[in-house]
């Protein structure tokens, strides 16, 4: 399990070094990468979901209150920052980052492995179960914020399509791609076919490619350069990751009544820094990418010496 987990994060950093490091070589341009996110939402992850979802044990008596417990979290933290977006004067594309980086936070590489260093493969368990919420809601609630919020960009634009492509930028068809697989597997699972052998033997090789292409994408767009106007909405973020999402998670825990591993588990995954997700997003919507790239960084660097604080209070 070290070695999968040691191979996970090292398959999810260099992906980022690698897509950085292609746009810097001007190898990967901006076009290019918002290609190559459009060809995973549209034709690998629909699959990898399907068979996911094919394989998921819902018909059995589970802990769905984690699931449940993180989506609420999620949600809460709009309020926060839509009110941050306000005093801040931000634009709408500006306005649309912050929202969807105060919904996602990194819960699938950073929060499970922590919950697996701690506490073993239990806890590592209850993390992932913990992130099913994830999936329907980004690609129906985030993608349709995304949309509001966005400036689709026109044909040879730097975050379109080249000119002469002959297809404008249709955000709003990308979503039903991830949310059609989703509902293949679902529907094939709730009718009792069983999932062919073969299905394990290409899920287990497409979703790395999968991650490692979305990683990719993702790292073309990253900055560490910091624009000063952005420090007191970064550190705004900060906060709803680090003080706003731990309350409500709390409150959720002690009025459901959650205690043990589960309990820290919540608490845990209720602290993570913005994960990659608005990213995608903000490329492929016409968000504000720096502003979105900015949270990002600064999130992640804090994370690790508020969870330094942070996790001998909640053990």
């Amino acid at each position: 399990m070290i070695q999968r987990v040691g191979m996970g994060l090292g398959l999810f950093f260099g992906s980022l070094l690698l897509g950085w490091f292609l746009h810097r070589r001007s190898v990967l341009s901006d076009a290019r990468a918002t290609r190559l996110m459009r060809f995973v939402v549209r034709r690998l992850t629909p699959v990898v979901l399907a068979l996911s979802f094919w394989r998921l044990q819902i018909r059995q008596p589970v802990p769905w209150l984690l699931p449940v417990i993180g989506a609420l979290i999620s949600l809460s933290t709009l309020l926060p920052a839509r009110a941050a977006a306000r005093l801040a004067g931000l634009t709408r594309p500006q306005t649309g980052s912050l929202l969807i980086c105060s919904l996602y936070s990194n819960l699938g590489f950073f929060g499970a492995f922590v919950a697996f260093a701690m506490f073993g493969e239990q806890a590592y368990g209850l993390a992932v179960l913990y992130v099913l919420f994830f999936s329907p809601s980004f690609y129906s609630l985030g993608f349709g914020l995304a949309r509001r919020f966005g400036v689709p960009p026109v044909a040879g634009s730097a975050t379109g399509g080249p000119s002469g492509a002959g297809e404008f930028y249709r955000p709003d068809e990308l979503r039903w791609y991830p949310l059609a697989g989703i509902g293949i597997g679902v529907a094939l699972n709730l009718a009792g076919f069983p999932r062919p052998a073969l299905g394990e033997w290409i899920n287990y090789r497409l979703i790395p490619v999968d991650t490692a292409l979305y990683m990719i994408a993702i790292g073309s767009q990253l900055s560490l350069r910091l624009p000063r106007r952005w420090v007191r909405i970064s550190l705004a973020a900060s906060a709803i990751k680090f003080w706003w999402s731990p309350l409500v998670g709390w409150g959720l825990v002690s009025l459901f009544g959650v205690e043990g591993l589960p309990r820290f588990i919540v608490l845990l995954q209720s602290s993570m820094p913005v994960g990659v997700s608005p990213l995608m997003l903000s490329m492929l919507f016409g968000l504000d990418r720096r502003l979105t790239t900015s949270l990002f960084v600064v999130t992640t660097l804090l994370a690790i010496p508020w969870l330094l604080l942070y996790l001998p209070l909640i053990r």
